[in-house]
């Protein structure tokens, strides 16, 4: 079982700051425009949804009580809120989720997504307790696929024609990382 994890005051990378989401600092209509804006959740099951300051602010609400975490990507030479990144951790089977976002489309395709996520499954592993970290993504989403490669994870099944984009039937794929015992 994982151990009950602490509360990360701050992740810190080379680039980024990982802040613990603050509905006050980080829940603004810019952060709102990123849910509403179909490029940006493309690939997520968001696209199905209308969102405004109160359906983010209840989402953020969800992780006061709990395991599970949510912060905000912020770049650390001007603190921009880039994106976010959450870990739904089932914590009676040491499990956890991981998901994120980066809203600015000034910081696609800069690595950031992947140094968030390197950030958080270190911190999930070998501060939580976590045994295994999983994640999912509709196999055309390149660059979701890339980050899941490139931070060690490994195949964790497939589910075929599991969801529609753009009226066609899409694959998912799942992979995992686990801590080495």
């Amino acid at each position: 079982m994982a151990k009950a994890p602490i509360d990360p005051a701050v992740l810190n990378t080379e680039r980024l700051t990982l802040h613990p989401f603050d509905t006050a600092r980080h829940l603004t209509a810019q952060y709102v425009a990123w849910l509403n804006d179909p490029d940006v959740v493309r690939y997520s099951e968001q696209r199905h949804k209308t969102h405004t300051l109160e359906s983010c602010r209840a989402f953020a609400a969800g992780f006061d009580q709990g395991p599970s975490r949510l912060w905000a990507i912020e770049r650390r030479h001007d603190d921009t809120h880039i994106g976010n990144i959450h870990a739904d951790i089932d914590a009676n089977n040491a499990l956890a989720d991981v998901a994120i976002l980066i809203g600015n489309r000034d910081a696609w395709g800069r690595g950031f997504g992947l140094e968030a996520w390197n950030a958080v499954l270190d911190w999930l592993i070998q501060e939580a307790g976590i045994r295994k970290v999983v994640a999912g993504c509709m196999k055309s989403n390149a660059a979701m696929v890339r980050i899941m490669q490139k931070s060690a994870m490994s195949p964790d099944g497939e589910r075929k024609a599991h969801y529609l984009l753009d009226g066609q039937p899409e694959d998912v794929v799942f992979c995992a990382k686990f801590r080495a015992e």
